[in-house]
C-alpha cells in the first residue's frame, strides 16, 4: 500500500505547476476511495470510534476542495462554534496538510512555496497549505479567520493567504492573562466576528443555532470527560492516526453533530475496555508523527505500549454557558493551556499525566514550532519534578523528508525500554 500512494504522491506532485486543477480532482478521488476503503474494507480492524472518526474527517478535508464557497480557513484554535451556526464548513492548516501527508505529497507544496520565497524554517503545516493554495490546487474559500493563539505563524500564513486570494480575513487577538478585562476584550471581538461572518457568508447569524451548537458541544464534553476516568485506568486501543484524529472533534468540530457521536462512540468502546495491566503508558504532547514507520510499529494497537492522548486533545476541556455564548467562548479561548506562558501549559501536562497514571512523557518538538521548542525546558524540568520521566524528541509533524527516523528511533526506543525496566 504503501508503494501505491507514494506514487499516488508523486503523480500529484507532477501535476501541481502546469495542471493544478487535475491535481485537485486526483486528490478528491483519492480521498473520496480513502473513505470508502476506511468504511468498508478496514472495518474489522478499526474500532467504531477509530472508523467513523477516518471517515468523518476524510469527508471534511474534501469539502474544503469540492465547496469551497461554503468553506472558510482557519487556524485549530479559532472558535468554529460561530461557523456552525452559519452552516460554514471549516478547513484548518494541520488537517488539510495532514491530509496532504497521508496522500505522500506534501513535500512537492512544501518545495513549490519554499521556491517562491518562503522560510524554511516556517511551519511544514503551513508551508504545505501555503503551497496548495499559490498552486492553485487548493481553491479559493469564502474567508480566512484565525486567532493569535499559541502559533506565530498564523499572522505570516493567513495574511498571505487573504492576499493571495484577495478575500476578507478576520482575526482575533487573544491576550496571555486572563481576567474580566481580558475576557470583555475577547468577547467584543467575537462579536464583531459575528458582524463578519454575516456580511462575508450574506446570512443572518442565528444565535439559537449557536445555543443548540453549545449545547451539543457541552454534551460531548461529558462523554469526553467519562472517557478520560476510563482511560486513566484501562488500556483502549489507539494509534497514532486516531489520536491526531481526534483533533478534528476536539477542535473544529467541536459543537457538531458529527462530534457529539464521535465522543459517543468512544465512550462506548472505552466501556467495553478490561483494566490496564503491565502496558506502558505514554503521554505525547503536541502532534505526532502518524506516518512514520517506527511510530506507527510502537504504538499502534500495541500489546506493549499504550498511547494516551495528545495534550493538544485535553487544552481545553470546559464547559460553555449557552446564556452567554460569546463570553464562554472567550473564557474558553483564554483558557486554553497553549495560551500565555509556557508554565501554564506545563503545569496542565503535569496535572493531566498524574491523572492519566502516566508512566512517560514525550514532548515532541514539531519543526518550526516556537512556542512548544521554547517551552521544553519549563515542560521537562516540571514534569520531572513531579515524578514522571520525559523524553525531549525533535522531528517534524508534517514533511517526511525533514526527519532522521533512525535517529529518533533508537531514542524512542531507548527511553521505552528504561520505562519498562522500571515498570
Amino acid at each position: 500500500m504503501s508503494r501505491i500512494l507514494k506514487k499516488f504522491g508523486q503523480l500529484v506532485g507532477s501535476n501541481i505547476e502546469k495542471q493544478p486543477k487535475r491535481a485537485q480532482n486526483l486528490l478528491k478521488f483519492g480521498y473520496a476511495f480513502s473513505g470508502l476503503y476506511t468504511k468498508y474494507c478496514h472495518a474489522k480492524r478499526l474500532l467504531p470510534y477509530q472508523r467513523y472518526s477516518a471517515v468523518v474527517c476524510n469527508s471534511l478535508i474534501r469539502y474544503s476542495l469540492s465547496d469551497p464557497e461554503n468553506s472558510a480557513v482557519v487556524n485549530i484554535f479559532f472558535p468554529c462554534e460561530l461557523l456552525h451556526a452559519v452552516g460554514i464548513k471549516p478547513g484548518f492548516v494541520e488537517g488539510f496538510s495532514g491530509f496532504l501527508n497521508g496522500a505522500h505529497c506534501e513535500r512537492f507544496f512544501i518545495d513549490y512555496i519554499e521556491n517562491a520565497g518562503m522560510p524554511k524554517t516556517l511551519c511544514s503545516y503551513h508551508k504545505a497549505l501555503l503551497g496548495a493554495a499559490f498552486s492553485k490546487v487548493l481553491p479559493k474559500p469564502k474567508f480566512v479567520m484565525y486567532t493569535t493563539m499559541a502559533c506565530d505563524a498564523n499572522s505570516i500564513t493567513f495574511r498571505e493567504l487573504a492576499d493571495f486570494w484577495k478575500i476578507p480575513r478576520f482575526i482575533v487577538d487573544i491576550p496571555k492573562s486572563i481576567d474580566e478585562d481580558s475576557i470583555k476584550y475577547v468577547e467584543e471581538q467575537l462579536k464583531q466576528a459575528v458582524s463578519f461572518i454575516e456580511e462575508q457568508a450574506n446570512k443572518k447569524f442565528d444565535y439559537d443555532k449557536l445555543k443548540e451548537v453549545i449545547r451539543r458541544e457541552n454534551r460531548s464534553r461529558r462523554l469526553y470527560k467519562e472517557y478520560l476516568k476510563d482511560l486513566s485506568v484501562k488500556y483502549i486501543p489507539n494509534s497514532a492516526t486516531s489520536e491526531m484524529y481526534k483533533l478534528f472533534f476536539t477542535h473544529v468540530l467541536s459543537g457538531t453533530e458529527e462530534a457529539e457521536k464521535y465522543f459517543a462512540l468512544l465512550l462506548a468502546d472505552a466501556e467495553k475496555m478490561e483494566k490496564s495491566s503491565d502496558r506502558i503508558r505514554i503521554l505525547w504532547c503536541h502532534t505526532i508523527p502518524y506516518w512514520q514507520k517506527s511510530i506507527k510499529e510502537i504504538f499502534n494497537n500495541s500489546n506493549k505500549y499504550q498511547l494516551l492522548c495528545l495534550d493538544l486533545n485535553f487544552d481545553a476541556v470546559i464547559e460553555l454557558d449557552e446564556k452567554k455564548p460569546l463570553r464562554s467562548v472567550a473564557m474558553k479561548l483564554l483558557n486554553n493551556h497553549m495560551n500565555g506562558s509556557a508554565q501554564r501549559r506545563a503545569d496542565r501536562i503535569l496535572q493531566m499525566a498524574k491523572y492519566l497514571n502516566t508512566d512517560g512523557v514525550v514532548y515532541f518538538n514539531h519543526w518550526g514550532c516556537k512556542k512548544t521548542l521554547g517551552g521544553a525546558g519549563i515542560a521537562k524540568k516540571n514534569l520531572k519534578e513531579g515524578g514522571f520521566p520525559v523524553l525531549v524528541l525533535d522531528g517534524d509533524g508534517c514533511d517526511r523528508e525533514n526527519v532522521n527516523e533512525g535517529q529518533m528511533k533508537t531514542r524512542l526506543e531507548a527511553f521505552l525500554e528504561i520505562l519498562g525496566a522500571k515498570k
